[in-house]
């Protein structure tokens, strides 16, 4: 019943303080009885007896503390308080709630990034029993490549540690749904026929796959579409369950809707449409999915049976995988499989550690920015607590307690850290809004920033984070000084005032180094940015426009395709100020690239290895003119190295150094199909460039003809001096006159095909954030610097004015002023040095072309912030040399 009890007394609080007065009242007057009968007279009987009781209010209080509830009764009494406090200084607490709220808002926006990626469970029941299926191959990193059908289906097959083995693979971004007469990209993923039931899913509208179908060659091809697709294509409509649309050309039919708020298994990708494998495999490009064991395309997860461990389960696929490396030692020798937790993973589990690294660091930049606006509140709390120190002393000698003052403080800054925390989550909400809007059109990028529980208890633990932080010194400070010296205003001298003025030079020491640890990570990622806009990419993208079209969407057709390609090359290429044009398979950094087999002439792959994997490039005669691709020894690709013609090809320089060291690599052979042949003759060698990503080391890499190796998806490059704009228009206008009802997959600008997510987007996120942060925590150690000298300047302004009527110069008060701020500002900036240089030990893999202790970085960051310190001094020192004796005199 102790809760009842606290529940009335809360909520009659009235009637119960009534109450306690009577009864006080009536035992006053039976002590006051008691002495008249003694012989006192009534006025000394009435003073003994208020002697005897201890003090009405002193009385009240004790009997209010040990009520039910009394605890809770005394904190609405300091939160009143506190409130009033507010209103009463408002621009104290404007300055105080705005400097907290800038360091909540960064550290819960940036928490809710990472809780988007890294943290929130897939949207599955039992998510916990998801795991990952990540293959290693042959030293491979761990994930960057899959399983192959047959791998998959045999692992399927054996492992009884899971309820299911289920699996998909991205079908490339290359890829358009065609309905009625419109047709858009689609990002899509071919998936097994039990990938829905492992997840335990249920349909939003129509069927799944049934586990097994599309999983042979010659199956109906089956589509389910993802929730927003459906709602964003079609409008929701019901109706088009039983449809038939083309997807990459295959007509297939829609069975069904994925449920809402699942948008794949991958935690930053929104896959819009799933069909089965036996779909996907019609492209020619899938024609090795069913028996080749290299063929590794199937990103496999599992669902833990209850009460397997994932130690038990990592050894059932680890006895599974040694009876393949036996059987299949052509394949499989090498292959690993370790069992993963789905959220350990995230997004790849080769690029797990390095994301994991990342995103520690930025939310330990993002807590050190709550670290300074703490510090900085503190600063103002501790300037207050001087201005409120008759106020404390007098609720003292009324019988406050040192606890009871301490929790009185606190409460109040627990205030002013809860309107901050509700303002940062109004800051968060629109850097959440503007990450939530990335979009990238041949990436199907995903970043869920909404705001969730987790996210509100992180920004609830940053609020009382803040308070405590924020308040304890000036509380502990506020309740420190003797009554006495207080009620008689003795000034701010003593131990006490000396104790403040050393807290508060630690804190201008501590915004120093903050600051100038942000300003050195932020100054790093900008250099970083820099050196990879400015990094060699092996071709020149200005100026060039990509068409990314594919015939097979609506004609099945090889020679009409090629007749197509040609046509609109021929009648683009005639276009006026349009220097070249070309085709190409993929575009580098953009696209994903291909890659494939090779075998040296000569050097037979050792049987049960298996043979080396290049990234390779389908592109015509005019592509390294249109792209301007050096071609250091040999010759470029002719209209003649067609299918009559013998096969060609041409490598970069790292394969040719790789293969053919200290040999001209021009007339060497290799194949694609086998060690016995048939062999591409290399004709030329082409400078190195970036392929996959802006920050990869140098890679092998080769190029053949189109006319030699067909393919239906093409883009189509123009460099024109023309405006991207204007060309688009054209191109689009040509296509469909040669071809109507040609679905265009994508017009961009090779420009914005490098800024893109495998470019530079990377960088520059990485350096925004970094940069919004540095001016944050410069921000706030300028404005807390300045603040701590102007305080400690008007503190001395008596001794200042002495000073100068005894003669001294302004060399004297300067050095008075800024004497001591030099040394913290000095000390502030060794501590943020040895801070920074610990900081970027973790970000050396994620910087290009600089270091992590890039000398010019540090040195430019401390001028920067020991100026502006200095410049934050400079204020209350101009103040400080205008001051007139006989006004300073007179002060206090």
């Amino acid at each position: 019943m102790p809760f009842i009890a606290m529940l009335r007394n809360l909520l009659h609080r009235e009637r119960a303080d009534r109450d306690l007065d009577a009864e006080l009242r009536a035992h006053l007057d039976l002590l006051t009885e008691e002495k008249l009968h003694d012989g006192l007279s009534p006025a000394d009987a009435r003073r003994a007896a208020r002697l005897e009781l201890g003090g009405i209010e002193q009385v009240k209080e004790e009997v209010r503390g040990i009520r039910p509830g009394a605890w809770l009764d005394s904190f609405w009494q300091d939160l009143r308080f506190a409130a009033r406090q507010v209103r009463r200084n408002p621009g104290f607490a404007a300055l105080a709630i705005l400097t907290l709220a800038l360091g909540i808002g960064a550290n819960t926006a940036m928490f809710s990034l990472i809780n988007g990626v890294l943290l929130r469970p897939l949207p599955v029941p039992s998510p916990e029993q998801v795991v990952v299926l990540a293959v290693e191959a042959n030293g491979s990193p761990l994930g960057a490549v899959g399983l192959s059908f047959p791998q998959f289906r045999e692992l399927r097959d054996q492992a009884k540690s899971f309820c299911d083995v289920f699996g998909l693979a991205l079908a490339g971004p290359d890829v358009s749904l065609a309905a009625g007469d419109r047709a858009e990209p689609i990002a899509l993923a071919a998936v097994s026929g039990n990938y829905f039931p492992g997840l335990r899913l249920t349909p939003a509208a129509g069927r799944f796959f049934h586990p097994g179908e599309g999983e042979k060659p010659g199956e109906d091809a089956l589509l389910v579409l993802g929730h927003s697709f459906w709602m964003r294509r079609f409008g929701g409509d019901p109706s088009v369950i039983g449809t038939r649309v083309r997807v990459g050309g295959i007509p297939v039919t829609i069975i069904g809707v994925a449920p809402a708020g699942f948008g794949g298994s991958f935690s930053i990708f929104d896959i819009d449409g799933y069909m089965n494998f036996s779909a996907i495999t019609r492209d020619e490009r899938w024609s090795r999915f069913w028996t080749d064991r290299n063929f590794r395309m199937i990103l496999a997860m599992a669902r833990v049976r209850e009460g397997v461990s994932i130690s038990r389960a990592q050894a059932g696929i680890g006895v599974i995988t040694g009876h393949l490396e036996k059987e299949y030692s052509a394949t499989d020798r090498g292959v690993r499989i370790s069992v993963i937790p789905e959220r350990l993973a995230r997004p790849i589990p080769y690029a797990n550690k390095n994301l994991l690294v990342i995103s520690a660091l930025f939310l330990a930049l993002a807590a050190l920015v709550l670290l300074l606006a703490c510090t900085n509140v503190t600063n103002i709390l501790m300037a207050r607590v001087s201005i409120r120190q008759r106020e404390m002393a007098v609720r003292a000698a009324l019988g406050a307690g040192r606890a009871r003052l301490l929790r009185q403080l606190l409460v109040e800054t627990l205030l002013l850290a809860v309107l901050g925390g509700a303002a940062g989550l109004l800051v968060a909400t629109w850097a959440n809004r503007a990450l939530g809007s990335i979009h990238f059109s041949s990436i199907p990028l995903r970043l869920d920033c909404r705001l969730d529980w987790r996210v509100f208890a992180f920004a609830l633990a940053a609020v009382l984070f803040s308070s405590i932080f924020a308040g304890i010194w000036p509380a502990w400070h506020a309740t420190r000084r003797q009554v006495s010296d207080a009620l008689h205003g003795s000034g701010p001298g003593g131990d006490s005032a000396s104790a403040r003025r050393r807290v508060r030079s630690d804190l201008m020491a501590a915004q120093v180094a903050g600051s100038l640890a942000l300003l050195i990570v932020a100054g790093l990622f900008a250099r970083s940015l820099r050196a990879a806009e400015s990094a060699y990419l092996g071709f020149n993208p200005a100026h060039v426009l990509n068409v990314s079209l594919d015939p097979h969407q609506i004609n099945d057709d090889q020679s009409q395709t090629e007749a197509f390609y040609r046509d609109l090359e021929a009648r683009v290429a005639a276009w006026p100020r349009v220097q070249s044009v070309s085709l190409a398979s993929f575009v580098p950094i953009e696209s994903v690239p291909s890659r494939h087999a090779i075998y040296i002439e000569g050097r037979p792959v050792p049987i049960g290895e298996p043979p080396l994997t290049i990234l390779y490039n389908r592109v015509d005669a005019g592509y390294f003119k249109t792209l301007q691709v050096p071609i250091l020894r040999g010759r470029a690709f002719a209209p003649t190295d067609d299918a009559f013609s013998p096969a060609v090809a041409i490598v970069n320089q790292t394969m040719a150094a790789r293969f053919w060291p200290h040999e001209d690599p021009i007339g060497k052979l290799f194949s694609l199909a086998g060690d016995s042949g048939p062999f591409l003759e290399v004709v030329g060698v082409m400078q190195d460039g970036k392929y996959s990503t802006i920050g990869e080391d140098p890679q092998s890499y080769f190029a053949v003809p189109l006319l030699q190796n067909y393919v239906s998806a093409r883009i189509l490059q123009i460099r024109s001096s023309r405006s991207s704009g204007e060309l688009s228009i054209e191109v689009r206008r040509e296509i469909q006159a040669l071809a109507p009802g040609m679905p265009i997959l994508e017009v961009q600008t090779m420009q914005e095909a490098v800024a893109g997510a495998k470019g530079l987007f990377v960088y520059r996120l990485g350096a925004s954030l970094a940069a919004a942060l540095g001016v944050l925590g410069l921000l706030l150690a300028t404005v807390g610097v300045y603040g701590i000298v102007s305080y400690a300047t008007a503190q001395r302004t008596r001794e200042i004015g002495i000073r100068v009527a005894l003669g001294a110069s302004s060399r004297d008060i300067s050095s008075l002023v800024l004497g001591r701020a030099v040394q913290f500002i000095l000390a502030g900036v060794l501590a943020g040095l040895a801070g920074a240089w610990a900081v970027t030990r973790v970000m050396g893999h994620n910087l290009l072309g600089v270091s992590s202790t890039d000398p010019l970085t540090y040195s430019a960051c401390t001028a920067l912030i020991v100026a502006v310190a200095l410049l934050a001094c400079w204020i209350p020192l101009r103040r400080a040399l205008h001051v007139s004796p006989l006004v300073a005199l007179r002060h206090e």
